[in-house]
């Protein structure tokens, strides 16, 4: 699967496809449900419906584009938990070279884990949360133009703040759009890449 020339590590050209196609289910689906989302949006900003008549339909396309855009980022930065070395060196390889191929790194917003681990871990994050007890008022889920702070204690365990494009799970906030940009860009590359024989093309730099 992995082939070294000239000292870089990369996928043997007749499985590359493979990694297209997989890649391309993730990013395919990610943007559809953020599609969708827009269109949730676009009706509330219009006046068309309340911003809570379709909170929870809103919501859960959100929820599936985070899941699909952490499928993606996984590509380009595995999880090593527990991992044997043999079979985590494959793994560093492949990141490596679809991460020169994208041309992603750190820099990437799909390198910051965190709103991807408060969707995967939530129900361990949700147990840490409620540990000690809350007090106030509780809202399941929630769409609102900004975040409000009230005197009143308030918990909050989904809610997406219109003005501001940040999706907040528990307690922490994230922005949407710079994962969303950066899902656009690798899904644009992977279409292209699809289309031109299944190949991953490594790009000059600009």
């Amino acid at each position: 699967m992995i082939v070294e020339h000239e000292g870089e590590f990369s996928i043997h050209g007749p499985y590359q496809a493979f990694y297209i196609q997989s890649m391309l289910f993730n990013t395919s689906s990610a943007l559809q449900a953020c599609e969708r989302a827009s269109k949730y949006i676009e009706v509330i900003s219009a006046g068309k419906i309340g911003p809570q008549d379709s909170k929870d339909e809103l919501l859960d396309c959100l929820q599936n584009f985070i899941n699909h855009s952490g499928a993606v980022a996984r590509y380009f930065f595995p999880s090593f938990g527990g991992m044997k070395k043999e079979k985590k060196d494959i793994h560093q390889k492949r990141a490596a070279h679809l991460c020169r191929v994208f041309q992603v790194d750190e820099k990437s917003p799909l390198f910051d884990k965190q709103l991807r681990n408060a969707i995967e871990h939530f129900d361990e994050r949700l147990d840490r949360y409620l540990e000690d007890g809350i007090v106030g008022q509780i809202f399941p889920s929630l769409i609102l133009d900004k975040p409000e702070d009230t005197e009143v204690p308030h918990h909050i365990f989904r809610a997406y703040y219109l003005n501001d494009g940040i999706y907040q799970v528990l307690g922490e906030r994230h922005h949407v759009q710079p994962i969303l940009d950066e899902m656009i860009r690798v899904h644009d590359m992977l279409v292209k890449f699809d289309q031109n024989g299944g190949m991953l093309r490594i790009q000059s730099k600009t």
